[in-house]
């Protein structure tokens, strides 16, 4: 089950992805503009949303990757006590 669980999570997102295609405003603002005169807002609306999740997900990222590598230079030695007792 380990080895599918990836493959099962990305499929559950697609799906999900599928249902939502695009805010009200957004889904409103495609089809009432037109493209050469709006100055492809549509296409800005979508590279505001992909910039701010790619940024979400450095962030979060680098805050996952930080505490990793913190718990993992904290671990006590073998047969050692779980934390400092002096």
């Amino acid at each position: 089950m380990k080895r599918h669980l990836p493959l099962l999570i990305a499929a559950v997102n697609l799906v999900m992805t599928t249902a939502a295609w695009a805010c009200p405003l957004c889904k409103d603002s495609v089809p009432n503009s037109d493209a050469e005169a709006a100055g492809n807002v549509p296409g800005g609306f979508n590279n505001s949303v992909y910039f701010m999740l790619t940024s979400f997900c450095l962030v979060l990222g680098m805050v996952t990757f930080n505490l990793v590598k913190a718990a993992k230079s904290n671990r006590p030695p073998r047969g050692g006590p779980g934390f400092p007792l002096k």
